[in-house]
């Protein structure tokens, strides 16, 4: 391992808000000794759900079975209205973990729907973040997602002159959304169009860091570590595998496997918003030990 350099990006670990919805399912453990349940993952991450679990939450995918009068942990991405309703009705304790960026979404696109605009949101439709973020409007908006291929055909269907905004996932791919300016302008849409760069920082962070490494010219392999339902994590390793000689994309460090690399190799470690920090320790551990190639 002495011949292989490994470089380690700057913005690893949870970010802010996934951090932030960590500490509050950590402290729910307290609220008045109730047994706590997960509603769905907390967050795209196998590890950090499981650190959970071993404390003694619960992991539910639906609310019908969750008990009445429990402690209920909702997931970082939002929580849908009618969910939140049913959840009342048990009369449980709401941990609501939203990521204040992605309520700040929901209520931008309130406001533009209050305003007579007609939404456009950039995102998968089955994603947490994105049902949430319908539940909080009273009209339905045009839903698209990563395959740009189908993106002209369904501008085609929205009505003539009607006033547009344009809003997306905070994880989506940010080059999908410059891609997806370009058809705006290419439409002659902009001019009834408001358009809103909705992208997490942390997420634009890290896609550029990793832009920032790839352009040297220097990285021989790539490691992405993150959850592979992760849609920030995907979005990092849509960049390397299209800029970097190799791409790799694990969930634990403990796929890390000798024959993936050789000496005198560049490997860049880079990992999702919601991969717990001590992930990233432990797979620069394996490394630096001599575990991978000796």
């Amino acid at each position: 391992m002495n011949d292989m350099k490994i470089l380690v990006a700057k913005h690893i670990g949870f970010c802010p808000g996934v951090k932030r919805a960590y500490t509050m399912a950590i402290q729910a453990f307290d609220i008045n000794y109730q047994p706590v349940y997960l509603l769905g993952e907390l967050v795209h991450n196998h590890q950090a759900v499981k650190m959970l679990i071993e404390r003694g939450a619960r992991l539910e995918d639906e609310v019908e079975q969750i008990p009445d009068k429990v402690t209920v942990v909702t997931r970082s991405h939002g929580l849908e209205r009618k969910t939140r309703e049913k959840l009342l009705e048990k009369g449980v304790t709401i941990i609501d973990t939203t990521c204040p960026r992605v309520r700040k979404v929901q209520s931008l696109a309130s406001e533009l729907e209050k305003k007579g605009y007609t939404m456009i949101i950039l995102g998968d439709p089955n994603h947490a973040e994105i049902k949430a973020l319908i539940s909080e409007l009273n009209t339905k908006p045009l839903v698209l997602g990563k395959d740009s291929t189908d993106w002209e055909n369904k501008l085609n269907t929205l009505p003539e002159n009607q006033p547009l905004a344009v809003i997306e996932q905070t994880t989506f791919p940010q080059q999908q959304y410059l891609d997806f300016c370009r058809l705006l302008e290419e439409k002659n849409l902009t001019d009834r169009c408001l358009i809103y760069n909705t992208l997490c920082l942390e997420t634009e962070y890290r896609q550029n860091e990793l832009r920032s490494h790839l352009q040297t010219g220097k990285i021989d392999v790539v490691i992405i570590l993150g959850g592979k339902h992760s849609s920030n994590t995907r979005g990092l390793y849509l960049i390397a595998n299209e800029q970097a000689p190799r791409t790799i994309w694990i969930e634990d460090p403990n796929e890390v496997e000798k024959t993936w690399f050789q000496p005198n190799q560049t490997i860049l470690i880079v990992s999702g918003a919601s991969t717990p920090d001590c992930a990233v320790k432990e797979l620069m551990k394996k490394l630096n030990k001599g575990k991978v190639y000796e």
